[in-house]
């Protein structure tokens, strides 16, 4: 089992029992989401940085923390929250919070995609529901699901209507739900998976 420490920039991992406890990655930038393929022995953390200097970015070590990388470098994605791995097309999808995105790249973190974008520039960052945060996917389905953030305590989520996936496009400004939101794997042009 991992665990991301946030206040003390450190990665931990444990038995499911809690024994076992080491520091297996120190010094991370804030961490906040972590994905494991146990099958290649590699653990993948995004750290959050500071939302106001846009420093964020993605890593990935070997499970005992060892041969540390970073894959996705300062200045490409803003805030990157939660991260999924799908392991069958060889992407890691995050989303990236005031950075108003959800984003993928190969497992090296070559071929960086914007596959939503919710909004652009100061004003629209200031509008907490176009944060993207959690993110998972259906590749049965060919689809991608995330979560906007909406105010704190607010009760407040936004959905974006299935749109076709076409990287670097724009949701349409959707009505406040509780709903998760999601975007087609598959180019209707082609019908062809984007994997």
């Amino acid at each position: 089992m991992f665990l991301l420490e946030l206040s003390g920039d450190r990665i931990h991992s444990m038995n499911p029992d809690g024994s076992d406890r080491k520091t297996i990655v120190s010094n991370c930038h804030l961490p906040d989401g972590v994905v494991v393929d146990a099958a290649a022995g590699h653990i993948y953390w995004t750290n959050m940085g500071i939302p106001s200097l846009d420093d964020g970015s993605i890593e990935r070590a070997d499970l005992d923390g060892a041969n540390r990388k970073i894959i996705i470098p300062q200045g490409v994605t803003h805030t990157p929250k939660q991260l999924h791995l799908d392991k069958e097309s060889g992407k890691l999808y995050w989303s990236d919070r005031e950075g108003m995105r959800v984003m993928r790249a190969n497992l090296d973190g070559s071929n960086v995609e914007t596959l939503v974008e919710t909004g652009r520039g100061e004003k629209d960052r200031r509008d907490q529901t176009r944060w993207c945060v959690g993110i998972t996917v259906d590749p049965k389905l060919g689809k991608v699901y995330w979560t906007q953030k909406g105010p704190t305590k607010g009760g407040l989520a936004v959905s974006a209507a299935p749109t076709s996936r076409s990287p670097g496009a724009r949701r349409p400004q959707a009505a406040p739900t509780s709903r998760c939101c999601s975007i087609p794997c598959r180019n209707p042009s082609t019908s062809s998976s984007i994997s």
